[in-house]
Order: C-alpha cells, then sequence, then structure tokens
C-alpha cells in the first residue's frame, strides 16, 4: 500500500490532482489506515495511471475517467490483429515473458539476463529498434492490465536504464565530432529511448552531454552556452511534452541562432518551431543528425564525416 505523496511520486499526478479525480469522478476508492490516512493499492496506482494517460492524449476528465472504469472492471476490447507469417513475426516476444515474471516476482538478475542475451544476439541500434523498444510498450500493456506491479515495473525500467547507461559508458572515448547535448524539457521524465540515442550518438563519434529527464528551461540554456553545443536533442514520447518541447526549442534557437533543435520520440512531428525530426529509428536519425550539421555548419572540420560525405562510422 502507498501514502498519496508516495502515489503521487509515482503516478506523476499532482497531490491536488488525484483528490480531485478521486472526489469528483471515484476513478479510485483507498484503504484508510487506523489515523484515517489515505492508503493505495497497486490497482489504485493503475487505474490513476490509465486515467492520467487518457488525459494526457486530450481527453476530458469525465470521459477519461469513464474509459478508466471500463477498462479496470473487464477486459479492453481491441481489434484482432491479422496473423504474420513466421518469416514476419517480430523479435519483441523473445524474452517477454521472463521480464514479465522478473518483474512479478521482483527479481533483477532474470531481467539482467534477458538483457545481456538481448543485446548479444545484434548490434545496439538493431536491438534497441526491433526488440528493445517494442519490448517495452509490450511490458507497459502488461502494467496496465495488472499483470506486472508498480514496483515490477520500476524494477524493470531501472534495470532497462542501468544496462543503457553502462552502453554509454563504454561508448566513450571516441568522441571526436561537434557537441550535441540531449535530454527532455521541464516535466517530462520518460527517458530510456533518449538515452538510447545518446548511446547510439556517441558511438557515431559524436561528443555527447547527456543531461537526463525533466531539465528547466533556465539549465538547458546554461548548459548550452557552458558547452558550446552544436545541437540539442530533445525526446517528445508523450503528448504533454509536446507544449514543453517546443517553447525550449524557440527559447533555444531565439538566444543560440547557429544551435540546431533535433527532436525525437512518439510526438516530434508536433513540435514544430523550427525543430528537425529524426524519425523513429536509432541509426537514420543519427545518420540525419550528421547529415543536417554538416550541411548547416561546414566550417567544422571535427564532425563526423569530415570528408565531405556528411556520413557517419558505426561501431559494432
Amino acid at each position: 500500500m502507498y501514502t498519496i505523496k508516495r502515489a503521487a511520486q509515482l503516478t506523476g499526478i499532482s497531490l491536488s490532482t488525484l483528490r480531485a479525480w478521486e472526489r469528483r469522478y471515484g476513478v479510485v476508492s483507498p484503504a484508510r489506515s487506523d489515523g484515517r490516512y489515505r492508503l493505495y493499492s497497486d490497482a489504485d496506482l493503475r487505474a490513476l495511471g490509465i486515467m492520467a494517460s487518457l488525459v494526457n492524449e486530450g481527453w476530458s476528465a469525465r470521459e477519461a475517467a469513464a474509459e478508466t472504469k471500463a477498462r479496470i472492471s473487464g477486459p479492453v476490447s481491441r481489434p484482432t490483429p491479422e496473423p504474420l507469417s513466421e518469416e514476419a513475426q517480430p523479435p519483441v516476444l523473445a524474452g517477454l515473458d521472463r521480464l514479465i515474471e522478473a518483474a512479478q516476482l521482483l527479481d533483477p538478475a532474470t531481467a539482467s539476463d534477458v538483457l545481456d542475451d538481448a543485446f548479444a544476439r545484434a548490434g545496439f541500434e538493431r536491438v534497441v529498434d526491433d526488440w528493445l523498444m517494442p519490448t517495452l510498450v509490450a511490458l507497459g500493456d502488461a502494467w496496465a492490465d495488472g499483470r506486472i506491479s508498480v514496483a515490477g515495473e520500476h524494477l524493470l525500467s531501472y534495470t532497462v536504464q542501468r544496462r543503457l547507461a553502462a552502453a554509454y559508458e563504454a561508448a566513450g572515448g571516441r568522441a571526436n565530432g561537434p557537441v550535441v547535448m540531449l535530454g527532455l524539457p521541464a516535466g517530462a521524465r520518460h527517458e530510456l529511448g533518449i538515452l538510447a540515442f545518446a548511446v547510439a550518438a556517441r558511438r557515431a563519434g559524436f561528443a555527447t552531454a547527456y543531461v537526463g529527464a525533466d531539465l528547466p528551461h533556465d539549465d538547458w540554456e546554461l548548459a548550452v552556452r557552458a558547452r558550446d553545443a552544436a545541437a540539442v536533442v530533445l525526446a517528445v514520447p508523450r503528448p504533454a511534452d509536446v507544449a514543453p518541447a517546443r517553447q525550449l526549442c524557440e527559447r533555444l534557437l531565439a538566444s543560440h541562432p547557429q544551435l540546431v533543435v533535433f527532436v525525437g520520440g512518439s510526438c516530434q512531428d508536433e513540435v514544430g518551431a523550427g525543430s528537425v525530426p529524426l524519425g523513429h529509428r536509432l541509426a537514420t536519425g543519427v545518420e540525419r543528425m550528421a547529415a543536417t550539421l554538416a550541411q548547416r555548419r561546414p566550417d567544422r572540420s571535427e564532425r563526423p564525416g569530415a570528408d565531405g560525405s556528411g556520413t557517419v562510422q558505426h561501431h559494432g
């Protein structure tokens, strides 16, 4: 069971909003401790997470509450996808059951073993694009339908983050290109995708500075100035992250006209404001970044592809 403060931290919902959703819409009915404090279960946190996602997608609170109640009271009606041929089966299911079991048992060793097996099968970029990201989506579905607890989801996220951080450190020492700063705008916290891209960029020869999640705009300004960055890469994984990313992009380009702001993530095409979308695959995104910088900053001889080709040498 979780206190209201902990529930707010785990779901990213403010205390006032959490109380309002409980009082006005009855999305959750927390138990009470002997001292009359609210206590939230894993099921309550799942319901709050579903409602928050719907609101972020543009649903009204009333509509989101009704849909949340429908989802948690019975199976979600989804269209049945057409079966794929054996050759077309995506690798997303490889190790998925073991990861779900690891989350259920809070077993980080097994989760780490699955990740090690996956990254041993192919190059980093291919594993991330074709296995890791689709698998994370499937794990999110498992959390939403109750097969994984909040604690289990956090365990898996931390295990993946630790694995990506290790890959980022291992790619160090190859940097000889322009400085690229990578992270998320204020309020954005889903950083696994941008961390994976930071690894790919570093492997390709960029001098990267990874600044992480939820960085205030003032600190972005200071960081860009301190490192004389040639480019910034922002992740925009959720609809709620679009407005902060757009505001940050406008602010950075106004104060640093030579800067290039790249955007990635599910909502990258909605940012605009002079940003450059990177697409949805690591290798092509890094190549697009290299080509764009080669065109816009031809005076930087130390960039990747400085022979004039604008291409990037990939490792692994």
